[in-house]
């Protein structure tokens, strides 16, 4: 039985973070072109970055929300969190005082979900 060592708002929570994830792969498909010119300006095969990204964001959701080596699953979402996050938000480069403020905004989540995540190791 999966979940047996895990009080119910763990389980919850260790869900929440899964579910978390797979909408965060729905909506990012969704501005694919979007994410293609983002990433081309930092790597150099875009499109099999994303792809490999958004495969291991799925599996990686799936062992959190199957409770099945959500540990592995955990470390992979961690280190994709800090790559997007040091790769997107890089908030203190930003001239326009909304956009700055946005992505320093959106730093300190990931800093929260990744918090979530250790816990979860």
């Amino acid at each position: 039985m999966f979940f047996t060592d895990l009080t119910l708002t763990q389980m919850l929570g260790q869900m929440l973070i899964g579910v978390f994830f797979l909408i965060m792969i729905v909506k990012n498909i969704r501005v694919w072109d979007f994410h293609m010119e983002r990433t081309g300006a930092i790597l150099p095969f875009p499109a099999a970055a994303l792809i490999i990204n958004f495969i291991l964001q799925f599996v990686s959701a799936l062992t959190l929300l199957a409770d099945y080596y959500d540990h592995v699953g955990a470390i992979v979402l961690i280190v994709l969190t800090i790559m997007a996050t040091a790769m997107f938000h890089r908030f203190w480069r930003m001239d326009d005082p909304l956009r700055r403020n946005y992505h320093m905004l959106l730093l300190t989540n990931n800093i929260a979900i990744v918090g979530a995540l250790v816990m979860i190791i």
